[in-house]
């Protein structure tokens, strides 16, 4: 029996009725901005026209001018802001930061109400995608765009260098783990593992309509239903058949709940569940990578697992946007390359960003995590099929329960 938490969202697109139609109607008036980049393959959507990378302003130019303007407010949805602040001002004496920390969907939100009111208040945002609600809600109307200087650019890696709407200063995913005192070696190879009789009652997930990143899972594999119909020929040896369901990826998330699928609330109860030092647990659950961090601090014996097939994840970046008719917009951008580790990739401001769990797109700045950023078997985040489908991913949850 599965327990679930339900959401304040009732279902993409995520943001009120009243909310999209500003969008709409503000959509044809709102003012255009340079600097948004194409989306391709690898990791990111394809629906976003290209522009090259914004000139390099020299920082101590942009400090006098930032001076002037004396501080820079920014809306966030990490933790993280509030630490890069810190470095930023002993760094940058005369410019104060102010964080605003918010969840994506209020951000959203937030930021439409305000502008639609003609009142801007922020100048850049750290926020995740919200299935893809943020391309399509602030980045196409123009409201955020991606600043990206061409000197920093060049240290980039693909997608987020050309190919994506906005900057991710790191990348997170959601994936499996397993407790390493249970097992010597990864127990899952392949995500139909899970609908076998093996694992029934022993696979924990947050619970994905809590969590549009959780959600974003589930709905890469209808997106990508084609690689979850290959992935179940090469685990059962033959043709997947439909039980009412409109693809493999479907299919595959109805047979996981009848699996016995057990839902918590979050990431960290599920990594808790699995992961207690002593406990050799035999079960896998869907956790954010984020987490890792606090895993060696609560000693949870815990690991992920990434070579999973068809693919492990997708991804969960964290990006960067400056807002549309910034009021400190030499801050923003003199805080957006501080949190971006400046030209050569040593600024304190990146700090934060480099943790276990999280990866750097950088060339130049080396992980903290054991697994590089290059080597991450995800799909492509294609906002533009994630918005389109992720309420109907949304329902056909509800209906499982």
């Amino acid at each position: 029996m599965m327990k679930w938490f339900q959401s304040s969202r009732s279902g993409a697109p995520l943001l009120s009725g009243l909310v999209l139609m500003s969008v709409a109607l503000s959509a044809c008036g709102a003012a255009s901005t340079t600097g948004i980049d194409a989306a391709g393959t690898n990791g990111v959507s394809a629906s976003v026209k290209s522009a090259a990378p914004a000139p390099a302003e020299k920082p101590e130019d942009l400090y006098e001018l930032a001076k002037k303007e004396g501080k820079v407010v920014v809306y966030s949805t990490s933790g993280r802001a509030n630490d890069a602040k810190k470095s930023f001002e002993a760094k940058y004496p005369g410019v104060t930061v102010e964080v605003f920390k918010v969840k994506s969907n209020d951000m959203m939100d937030k930021l439409i109400r305000e502008q639609d009111a003609g009142l801007y208040n922020a100048d850049l945002i750290i926020t995740k995608e919200v299935s893809g609600a943020v391309e399509e809600e602030m980045v196409k109307p123009g409201r955020i765009y991606k600043y990206l200087p061409e000197d920093i650019a060049k240290h980039v890696e693909e997608p987020f260098r050309t190919q994506s709407p906005g900057y991710a200063n790191y990348v997170e995913m959601r994936s499996l783990y397993y407790n390493t005192e249970a097992y010597t070696q990864p127990p899952v190879t392949n995500w139909w593992d899970l609908t076998t009789p093996e694992w029934k009652g022993k696979v924990y997930t947050a619970d994905p309509l809590s969590s549009p990143a959780f959600m974003d899972l589930f709905t890469a594999m209808t997106v990508n239903s084609e690689d979850m119909k290959k992935a179940y020929k090469d685990k059962f040896g033959k043709d997947i058949e439909l039980n009412g369901t409109e693809n493999a990826g479907y299919e595959f998330i109805k047979r996981l709940v009848g699996n016995g699928l057990i839902v918590l609330k979050g990431s960290g109860d599920v990594l808790e569940a699995i992961g207690k030092a002593g406990s050799k647990s035999p079960a896998v659950g869907i956790a954010v990578s984020g987490d890792m961090s606090t895993v060696e601090e609560e000693g949870l014996k815990v690991a992920p697992m990434f070579d999973v097939q068809p693919k492990a994840s997708v991804p969960d970046a964290g990006y960067l946007y400056m807002v549309n008719k910034a009021p400190h917009v030499n801050a923003g951008k003199l805080l957006m390359r501080w949190m971006m580790g400046e030209a050569d990739g040593k600024a304190e401001g990146l700090v934060p960003f480099n943790q276990l769990g999280a990866w750097v797109p950088r060339t130049d700045v080396k992980t903290v995590n054991a697994f590089p950023f290059e080597k991450l078997n995800m799909w492509t985040y294609d906002a533009q099929a994630f918005y389109k489908n992720s309420g109907k991913v949304r329902d056909f949850w509800i209906k499982l329960k």
